[in-house]
């Protein structure tokens, strides 16, 4: 009797460690979420990675408000894109191009790849490479993340959420916010 008391112990204690490990790999099957939070009193696309919150976009910008889109809405809306892009495997590169006639920054799945997903807007007239390279702050990281082709930009979103400082750190000079 006392071996099938130890040994329904020791199972029940595998069993209870087990599910501990396997609500474990679960949360961190999710990986990245993409929320609008807060960033120096700024509304921010935040990506929660595990290593922390990364801020990937202030929006500080009135521009649209008269259309609808304040920066609280635009970052809400954004973060939305950002998070069903990551939960479809699109988000691998942000990139630059044309939407009806409008700079936008948007999505593809691959180096070099056509906008696959419309994430936002810019100003008219604006350089969207140049935008995109102070949004996500890629000279200063040099972190390798940054590809040009052919007059083009491309983000590597993957690497960018690995070498990115998270929420908290020193802020990098010249971290730029959409005005």
């Amino acid at each position: 009797m006392p071996y099938i008391r130890y040994a329904s112990l020791t199972t029940l204690s595998i069993l209870a460690f087990a599910s501990t490990v396997i609500v474990s790999a679960s949360a961190y099957a999710g990986g990245t979420s993409f929320v609008c939070g807060n960033s120096n009193g700024i509304p921010a696309t935040i990506a929660q990675t595990s290593r922390g919150n990364v801020p990937v976009i202030r929006w500080g910008s009135d521009y649209f408000s008269t259309s609808g889109w304040t920066p609280q809405t635009r970052c809400q809306e954004v973060s939305k894109r950002f998070q069903n892009f990551y939960n479809t495997k699109a988000l691998n590169y942000l990139t630059t191009g044309i939407m009806n006639d409008q700079p936008v920054i948007c999505t593809t799945s691959r180096n070099k790849g056509v906008c696959e997903g419309l994430l936002f807007t810019l100003k008219a007239g604006s350089n969207s490479g140049e935008t995109l390279k102070r949004l996500m702050n890629v000279r200063e990281r040099a972190s390798g993340s940054l590809y040009e082709s052919e007059n083009r930009v491309y983000v590597d979103m993957n690497l960018l959420l690995k070498t990115a400082p998270i929420e908290g750190q020193a802020p990098i000079e010249g971290q730029a916010t959409i005005w």
